[in-house]
């Protein structure tokens, strides 16, 4: 196992440089993440689960740095240790997910979560504003497209993205921020509506996880063996 850990991290290595487009900078954005070919190996992951990759980016910047690969590799590691190889991929999945709710209940997760996923967004793609919209960040289809995958918007919803795009757009002309007249806005919408979806995708993991997980009081007190620290 030790040697395949370090085969592991030397190929995700030498892959993370070879993904930035920039060589002054030391972090990947989203869509480089995702783009790592992970090596078959026994805990193989979907680097697009959402817990997995609020869990990664420890310092919620929206970059991911190689520390931060190797401390995953690390928790990697100390969880294949409790379940057998063919178990590791759902069980990680889950642990993340846990680690995701702990941080949305508490005092300001949903506004932490938001932040977050909006970062993730305007990190990963740069934002643009137009004259007629002054202060207001406008995100590229092509970047929703990204956060359609990480939020599994066709499995839970049955919604391929543009019926995704296209909701997104009449609430951000709900807001006033998004004339449909204007061509010039066909392919871009508002940041502000990310920022609500983002809220409102924070209260339905809270909402689900209620129903399947007990309300232990040591998950919020950090000394369930299943917490850590997330900040």
């Amino acid at each position: 196992m030790g040697a395949q850990n370090s085969n592991l991290r030397k190929s995700i290595e030498d892959d993370f440089t070879a993904r930035t487009d920039d060589t002054s900078r030391d972090w990947l954005r989203l869509d480089e993440l995702l783009a790592l070919r992970l090596p078959q190996s026994s805990w193989s992951v979907d680097l697009s689960h959402l817990g997995l990759l609020f869990v990664l980016d420890r310092e919620h910047d929206g970059r991911f740095t190689m520390p931060n690969v190797v401390d995953f590799l690390q928790l990697g590691r100390q969880q294949a240790r409790l379940y057998q190889p063919h178990e590791f991929a759902s069980q990680l999945s889950g642990y993340c997910t846990l680690q995701l709710w702990l941080s949305l209940t508490a005092d300001g997760g949903h506004d932490t979560f938001a932040a977050w996923l909006c970062k993730l967004m305007t990190e990963n793609m740069a934002v643009r504003q137009f004259h007629h919209y002054p202060g207001i960040d406008f995100l590229n289809r092509d970047c929703l497209k990204t956060l359609h995958q990480i939020l599994d918007i066709k499995g839970y919803q049955e919604m391929d993205f543009q019926a995704f795009f296209d909701m997104l757009q009449r609430g951000g002309e709900a807001l006033g921020l998004l004339d449909p007249a204007d061509e010039a806005l066909d392919d871009w919408l508002p940041l502000p509506v990310l920022q609500e979806l983002s809220r409102s995708v924070a209260a339905g993991i809270v909402t689900t996880m209620k129903d399947i997980c007990p309300m232990d009081q040591k998950l919020f007190d950090g000394t369930h063996p299943t917490a850590v620290p997330l900040h």
